[in-house]
């Protein structure tokens, strides 16, 4: 297993464990599902950070807005934002 999901997953434990018992159940599936969401959005944004101004102004902002609504999409399908 990739060490960034062990780094994740090691986060999701420690969430559930400080949940109430009631609040419990499922808590740690559901805060890893949002890590795992977050983390892909963040190396979606760093590419997006990267990128920009390598090329063209048109390319770079074709780029952009490219990168804006993967990242917007992914926040509004899984309600989840970078931070």
């Amino acid at each position: 297993m990739n060490e960034r999901f062990k780094e994740l997953s090691k986060q999701a434990v420690d969430y559930a464990s400080a949940c109430e018992a009631e609040a419990w159940d499922g808590a740690y599936e559901r805060k890893f599902a949002e890590l795992i969401v977050r983390e892909c959005m963040t190396q979606i944004q760093q590419v997006r950070e990267i990128k920009s101004g390598y090329a063209g102004p048109e390319y770079t902002q074709g780029f952009d807005d490219g990168m804006f609504v993967a990242i917007s999409t992914i926040e509004d399908h899984f309600g989840v934002e970078i931070g």
